[in-house]
């Protein structure tokens, strides 16, 4: 087994026992429930007052067309994306800002 399909297993098995189910929106097309795990409190760097947080995901759990300015709804809050970085397994690591 390679890196990428290690890290790739270990994302899986990340989300499996600490991920939390989300209701993700996208602007255009129907909202799909998929897992995350959530990190809030988060201050990101050179960003306007606010309440932040980050969310991991499986980059292959999004809709088509997913992008920046979706919703997130995790509970009763709703969060909107600002940016999406990836890497190399097929993680995805969303920063979201509360709205």
């Amino acid at each position: 087994m390679g890196w990428d399909d290690s890290i790739g297993a270990l994302n899986s098995a990340c989300l499996a026992s600490f991920g939390r189910l989300i209701t993700y929106r996208p602007t255009a097309g129907a909202p799909v429930e998929l897992r995350g795990i959530l990190q809030t409190g988060v201050q990101l760097e050179g960003r306007a007052p606010g309440v932040y947080a980050v969310l991991f995901l499986q980059a292959t759990d999004l809709p088509a067309g997913a992008g920046l300015g979706d919703a997130v709804e995790i509970g009763l809050d709703s969060y909107k994306v600002f940016e999406m970085e990836s890497d190399a397994a097929g993680g995805l690591k969303l920063a979201l800002r509360k709205e």
